[in-house]
């Protein structure tokens, strides 16, 4: 009887085998890892610094002061806007990133003591998934990495950046990876070994421990392969995301009858936040008087109606303007005008958005039309007679961007030509530097 002699065939082919799933794990996980770690590639995150070389105060949240923009629009008084600017609130958590317009301030505590941060919609987040558009949800009791300028002396310190902390989810996705891959390998090994004893046993299949290995390294790299794919789909999801914050869009409306109005939100999107309440099914049913007053049926008034959202929407960055932010007020007292919104609504417009943009270097604004209004629908039961939509998406940029003019000129109707049922709206979205 012959002794069996040492499978140097079965080993080789094993070591191949493992080394190729191996590799192509490792592939796998490195495009996962870029696709939804690294936000550098992603339009919405800014790039333009080197975070790198600011200091980090790292920590874990002991208090949340949130700046409350809803009180902001409600307190706001004709040419008074400065006044609101200080309306913060306690708060369990908040959104930070480019995408969410709220500011925050946010007490960090570690060994050396406790400090206090503000951040807003123009704190870049980096190194970390989020919500794959640079936000970031910080709540009590996590640990934070700020990053911070350390020539800025007030009380609350600037935080120009967030580090996150590693990705779970690619961490997650490497064992799914990784267990179906040594599934596969178990598999063919058992498959070889049934071959070989199979062949002891005088059955004549002479190749069939490779050909098993071959088909398994086959589904191995279709498998490995997949992922890949499906890593290269995300990675250009995430690049050509047109995911938008719809911020503070406020409705007035205007009548001289007692009849209620009727009205509902077709969005394509997700909504965030309304005031007053809002009813999916039902919408908004109030009654209006000539100076704006809405009245409910359960006899309680409003000033405007109040809604936020998440929006898929294709803006169009090709024509605007590119305002210095001191010279972000004269801008938008003639645009507004132009725009056909009343002195009332021009002054809530700028005491929502400009402490947001007063002291950038520089704003680049464009005023949505048909991109805005296709992806938010308002459904009146009583068509207005004049309907006024007013959506200014912008930036802040650190330099001058050249733009084609925009002509806002006959874009809405002129405040003169308001008559009988009259609906203004007006809301914006702030992006980063494209």
């Amino acid at each position: 009887m012959k002794a069996n002699s040492f499978p140097i065939g079965r080993v080789l082919i094993i070591g191949v085998e493992l080394f190729a799933l191996i590799m192509i794990n490792l592939m796998c996980y490195f495009v996962f890892w870029n696709s939804s770690n690294n936000n550098s590639n992603n339009p919405y995150a800014i790039t333009e610094r080197s975070y790198e070389a600011y200091p980090v105060f790292s920590g874990y949240v002991s208090k949340i002061e949130v700046r409350n923009t809803l009180s902001d629009i409600i307190e706001a008084e004709e040419g008074g806007w400065q006044a609101s600017s200080d309306n913060y609130a306690a708060a369990d958590y908040v959104e930070i990133g480019v995408e969410r317009l709220n500011s925050a301030r946010i007490e960090v505590s570690n060994v050396s003591g406790s400090r206090w941060f503000e951040a807003g919609p123009m704190t870049y987040v980096y190194d970390s998934v989020c919500d794959n558009c640079g936000n970031i949800k910080i709540s009590k009791n996590q640990k934070v990495n700020f990053v911070y300028d350390e020539r800025d002396s007030d009380y609350y310190t600037n935080v120009i950046a967030i580090k996150g902390s590693a990705n779970p989810f690619a961490g997650g996705l490497l064992w799914f990876m990784i267990i179906p891959s040594v599934l596969i390998l178990v598999f063919s090994i058992v498959l070889m070994n049934a071959v070989v004893k199979k062949k002891a046993d005088g059955e004549k299949r002479h190749n069939g421990a490779i050909a098993v290995s071959v088909v398994m390294i086959v589904l191995s790299a279709i498998f490995a392969f997949g992922v890949f794919g499906v890593g290269t789909y995300l990675k250009k999801a995430s690049q050509t995301t047109y995911r938008v914050r719809a911020h503070a869009p406020v409705i007035y409306i205007y009548g001289n009858t007692d009849e209620y109005v009727n009205l509902k939100l077709d969005l394509n999107g997700d909504l965030t936040c309304t005031y007053p309440e809002y009813d999916p099914d039902e919408g908004w049913t109030v009654s209006a008087t000539p100076d704006g007053i809405l009245t409910d049926r359960n006899g309680d008034d409003y000033r405007f109606l109040f809604w936020e959202a998440d929006l898929d929407m294709d803006y169009d960055l090709d024509h605007g303007f590119c305002i210095r932010g001191c010279d972000t007020e004269a801008f938008l007292d003639d645009a507004l005008e132009k725009l056909g919104m009343n002195d009332q609504e021009s002054a809530d417009f700028k005491g929502y958005w400009l402490p947001f943009m007063e002291n950038n270097e520089y704003n680049v604004i464009t005023f949505q039309t048909d991109a805005y209004t296709d992806a938010a629908k308002l459904v009146f039961d009583t068509e207005p007679d004049v309907e006024i939509r007013v959506n200014m998406l912008w930036y802040a940029s650190d330099e001058y961007v050249e733009i084609q003019p925009q002509e806002l000129s006959g874009m809405n109707p002129a405040l003169s030509e308001r008559h009988g049922l009259v609906v203004s709206e007006w809301g914006g979205e702030v992006i980063p530097k494209p």
